[in-house]
């Protein structure tokens, strides 16, 4: 089975200005939140979408099938590709995610830092996703994941799952959290890996403390 691809203008990664405030998400933005609810409205369907990276694999070296897109030397080659079928097989499906601009604007932060610095990570000068939300009058309960390198909507979201090289797929946990209800997402220029891409994703939609649950009637 193979997904359609998206077709996306070369100046679309370079939307996010210096002061990381953004109105509304780009094409690509919104692309990669619509491949992230694709893939939560059935994760076993789309565990059949990563099929597709199997032949692509010459050993460990991912080979990019996009001119635009660099070759990726992964660390466990088509293992972990495999494994993130297995498990995505026996997943429901989640309910998806609203967008957020709160969460959005936290992530455009850490895009604009580190497009100038060319540093990775969620942590920059000591401040990590949380301290970020809250700098933009939220809440700490964020959860945060990160690509970088690649140029395509349904290649974020594929790299998160497979989640080659992290020994607890935290990554994949993340995308898989039932307790997620919003997301924002921002993407840009990054000077050693070309892209990235920031997700953050919440209960809430800034971050603030979920509501307690609800207590069953004596």
């Amino acid at each position: 089975m193979t997904k359609p691809r998206f077709l996306l203008a070369a100046g679309v990664l370079l939307t996010i200005g210096a002061t990381a405030a953004i109105a509304a998400p780009s094409r690509f933005e919104q692309g990669v939140f619509t491949e992230l609810n694709r893939f939560r409205s059935d994760p076993a369907a789309y565990a059949e979408y990563l099929r597709d990276y199997r032949p692509r694999f010459e050993g460990k070296l991912l080979v990019s099938d996009d001119d635009s897109e660099i070759d990726i030397m992964t660390r466990e080659g088509v293992a972990a590709v495999d494994e993130a079928i297995r498990d995505l097989r026996r997943e429901k499906p989640l309910t998806e995610l609203e967008w957020s601009d709160p969460l959005a604007r936290a992530a455009a932060d850490h895009v604009a830092v580190q497009s100038r610095s060319g540093a990775v990570g969620h942590y920059t000068k000591g401040s990590g996703p949380g301290e970020r939300m809250k700098a933009r009058g939220g809440g700490p309960y964020v959860n945060e994941v990160i690509t970088y390198g690649h140029h395509t909507p349904e290649g974020v979201v594929d790299q998160l799952l497979i989640d080659d090289g992290v020994p607890d797929r935290g990554h994949r946990h993340s995308l898989l959290r039932p307790t997620h209800r919003y997301a924002g997402i921002a993407c840009g220029r990054h000077p050693v890996h070309r892209t990235m891409c920031v997700t953050l994703m919440s209960e809430t939609r800034d971050g603030s403390p979920p509501p307690p649950p609800r207590r069953k009637a004596p």
